[in-house]
């Protein structure tokens, strides 16, 4: 058995393809026949049977409504309930108007804010000025402004002599 070169095997192939090459003649029938195809489908209306259903921007829109109503109706719910007023947090409405006084945000109990408060008179707290990350403000239900998260708010902690913190105080 003799091993016949690559090249002089793709020769002979090349060779035996070229005669089996459609001519012209049916190469422009071939062309022809497509080009009318082409135009007919081109003229011919397109029909959607009604039993294929709603498109997609439809189904999109239907289901944007039924989102946007149920939000709706969530919202309507939340808004109807008066929040929990938890013991032993100084977000009270009591403790935010003793807070309203100083302009102090209280960071502890209702009692040890009042405790705080009194002894103040006797014994002085710490007034220590800060700089904190502007996403502690929406940590304290405040308004946040999440594109400017990377910079800071200036900010002064009232401090037990103890060293408890008790409540902040956002500044200019």
């Amino acid at each position: 058995m003799t091993l016949t070169p690559l090249s002089q095997v793709l020769r002979e192939a090349r060779r035996q393809l070229a005669g089996r090459a459609p001519g012209s003649e049916q190469d422009a029938a071939v062309l022809a026949r497509l080009t009318q195809l082409q135009q007919a489908r081109a003229l011919q209306p397109v029909l959607v049977p009604e039993s294929a259903g709603p498109t997609l921007p439809r189904r999109a829109a239907r289901g944007g409504a039924w989102l946007a109503g149920a939000l709706l109706l969530l919202a309507g719910a939340l808004l109807a309930f008066e929040p929990p007023q938890l013991d032993g947090m100084g977000a009270t409405p009591r403790a935010l108007a003793d807070a309203a006084d100083s302009g102090f945000l209280p960071l502890v109990s209702q009692e040890e804010w009042r405790r705080a408060l009194a002894d103040q008179r006797q014994s002085a707290v710490w007034l220590m000025p800060a700089e904190l990350p502007r996403e502690r403000l929406a940590l304290l239900g405040l308004p946040f402004d999440t594109a400017r998260a990377d910079e800071r708010v200036r900010a002064e902690l009232m401090l037990h002599p103890s060293g408890q913190l008790l409540a902040v105080r956002f500044v200019p």
